[in-house]
Formats: structure tokens, C-alpha cells, sequence
């Protein structure tokens, strides 16, 4: 929490989301942030 997340971070979050592991997640926000979204800093 509290530093600023990589490319290849939000790389990473993109394969998950495009391959079959993902396949049931439906409408739903994935925040690449590391964390600050919770704090209320996104």
C-alpha cells in the first residue's frame, strides 16, 4: 500500500482479465493502485 503501482503490474492485471481464469468475473472494477483507492486517493 501506499506507492505507485508498475506497468507491469497493470500488465499483469490485464492477461488475468483476458484469459480463462477470468471468465466469471462480470461487472466489476479492478483497481491497479496498490491500495490507494481505498484510502480515498483514487
Amino acid at each position: 500500500v501506499q506507492r505507485n503501482a508498475t506497468i507491469a503490474e497493470a500488465g499483469n492485471a490485464t492477461a488475468f482479465l483476458c484469459s480463462a481464469v477470468a471468465s466469471g468475473i462480470t461487472g466489476d472494477v479492478l483497481y491497479v493502485d496498490s491500495g490507494y483507492h481505498i484510502l480515498g486517493m483514487a
